[in-house]
């Protein structure tokens, strides 16, 4: 596994026309990988907000070319390069029972059967969790059939936001939020797994790639 890492120009017209649309950004990521591969696995990515910085992050199993990603939203005339790191390293090192300071962007929702619903392998509708309080409920409940523990004390949300985009004739509204903290690895295949595959829905518009540090203290 691959994990790059880019800086966007988010002052430029395309850069911002592609933040506020998710499903650009999720067409120019797949587009960074060779046609015809026999690869196929998806690619994560996330918009990470670091200080008055921005970074696309992606993880996938191909090292990715980002030259037209520079080129529509980047410094191209700047001869701007990209980040990328050999996530195997780090994922031989994950053992049960460390700590590790985390980050994840994701879409929490719930669902909620309907009462004319007759099928009884119908999840219901789709709801987004609002408040603050019922999304940190939402990673609580998701760690550890994803192999890791969290208190309610070790992570919070550092970014909230409503992203409305068109794709198919319809609007998509997509509830997000970024969380940070502390996690304890439980089980060791299903938090890889959580970690090569995501968390959550809505993974096609930056949601649910789990990164991972070491804790800084």
């Amino acid at each position: 596994m691959y994990l790059s890492r880019i800086a966007l120009h988010t002052r430029r017209r395309d850069t911002m026309a592609a933040l506020a649309s998710p499903q650009r950004i999720h067409a120019a990521v797949e587009s960074s990988f060779p046609p015809g591969s026999s690869v196929k696995s998806r690619n994560l990515w996330r918009i990470d907000h670091l200080g008055n910085d921005t970074y696309l992050l992606v993880l996938s199993e191909q090292k990715p070319d980002f030259t037209h990603i520079v080129e529509q939203f980047g410094w191209p005339e700047n001869d701007q390069k990209w980040e990328t790191k050999n996530y195997n390293y780090l994922m031989d090192k994950i053992k049960v029972g460390q700590q590790w300071q985390f980050r994840l962007r994701a879409n929490p929702v719930h669902s909620v059967k309907q009462p004319d619903d007759k099928d009884s392998g119908s999840r219901g509708k789709v709801y987004a969790h609002i408040t603050a309080k019922q999304q940190e409920q939402w990673l609580l409940e998701r760690a550890k059939k994803n192999g890791f523990a969290l208190s309610s004390g070790s992570f919070k949300i550092v970014h909230r936001e409503t992203c409305r985009f068109r794709r198919n004739q319809k609007t998509i509204t997509l509830g997000m939020a970024t969380f940070e903290g502390i996690l304890e690895v439980t089980d060791l295949a299903l938090f890889l797994n959580a970690m090569t595959c995501g968390i959550g829905r809505a993974k096609a518009f930056g949601c649910g790639l789990l990164t991972i540090v070491r804790p800084t203290s």
